[in-house]
């Protein structure tokens, strides 16, 4: 079962450390385990006295948006983004006991594993309770969605300044694509507004978040900036599909205009072809010598002046 123990040292940096340590020395500690082995994190779950119902959280194939207090722990499931164009959601699910924080993950998340090497290295936490702990990996994610709100409003502006472009018939799919990474972006970002609002009032002997409201309510605060922001790109995404699609009408009304002046110019024409092949005995025209270009010159004299009249109405701009 892969899996990483650390430590706030006294300093208050990450140190990584044995898991024989956890609950029996100073802490707190942060767990970051990989959910590849079910039973070895139920066992390790186990070990560390988590409540049945909790280790049943931690393990449930389907993922929910929860936040549950268990007798001395409290849980958390945590929906996250794996990237910007990610076509899918990820929840984090968070462990909280006295002295000790554990995650579960599917797979290594860039952001905490950015989060621990920055702690590692060279931030401090500002505290050294598991609240801390719990509150920074919080708001790296946060932070994350941010960053993913920004990258999601690059993409629309570069596709607002090719609208004007002639070649546009590619723009549509991405359209598309953009709306619904913004969709699952804005259900994110209320899942988590969820669970950050809720841990202000939850009670457990496991978390305290006396001291971190103002943390908190800077995480909420840029919550609602970030969602307010993705329904303002979902109101100009609509409005750019608006205008893309009235591009491309008036793209296909020239073409139909195009089609309908070729065939209005060729109907006298086609008339009379029809007239001249019907196998009438008497039609003088046909024992006429110059009679095969004289329809030649009258065919041609009908044609330019349609087009001249096409043209003095404007038809072909």
């Amino acid at each position: 079962m892969p899996h990483r123990t650390f430590r706030v040292s006294t300093d208050r940096h990450l140190e990584t450390c044995d898991i024989k340590e956890v609950g029996h020395g100073e802490g707190p500690y942060w767990l970051v385990l990989e959910q590849r082995e079910t039973k070895k994190v139920h066992e390790l779950l186990e070990s560390l006295g988590l409540p049945a119902l909790a280790i049943e959280a931690c393990l449930e194939p389907t993922y929910s948006v929860n936040l549950q207090a268990y007798e001395h722990s409290l849980f958390i499931g945590f929906p996250v983004s794996l990237a910007w164009n990610s076509e899918r959601r990820s929840h984090l699910r968070l462990v909280c006991l006295p002295g000790i924080i554990i995650t579960i993950q599917e797979k290594p998340l860039p952001t905490l594993e950015h989060m621990i090497s920055q702690y590692q290295e060279s931030l401090r936490f500002h505290a050294t309770g598991n609240s801390s702990i719990l509150y920074q990996i919080l708001d790296h994610l946060i932070d994350d969605d941010m960053a993913q709100t920004l990258r999601t409003r690059g993409q629309l502006d570069r596709i607002e300044g090719l609208i004007d472009e002639e070649d546009f018939d590619e723009l549509s799919p991405q359209l598309v694509l953009l709306k619904r990474r913004l969709m699952r972006l804005s259900a994110t970002l209320e899942d988590q507004l969820y669970c950050f609002s809720a841990l202000q009032t939850i009670e457990s002997e496991s978390l305290s978040v006396e001291g971190l409201y103002d943390y908190f309510r800077d995480a909420i605060s840029h919550l609602e900036h970030a969602s307010r922001s993705i329904s303002r790109q979902l109101s100009r995404l609509n409005a750019i599909q608006q205008e893309l699609q009235l591009k491309m009408q008036d793209k296909t009304n020239d073409q139909l205009k195009l089609l309908t002046m070729i065939s209005t110019i060729f109907l006298p024409l086609t008339l009379i072809t029809g007239i001249y092949g019907m196998n009438f005995r008497h039609m003088p025209e046909l024992h006429w010598d110059l009679g095969y270009y004289g329809v030649l010159v009258a065919m041609g004299g009908i044609a330019g002046a349609m087009l001249w009249s096409f043209h003095r109405r404007g038809w072909f701009e």
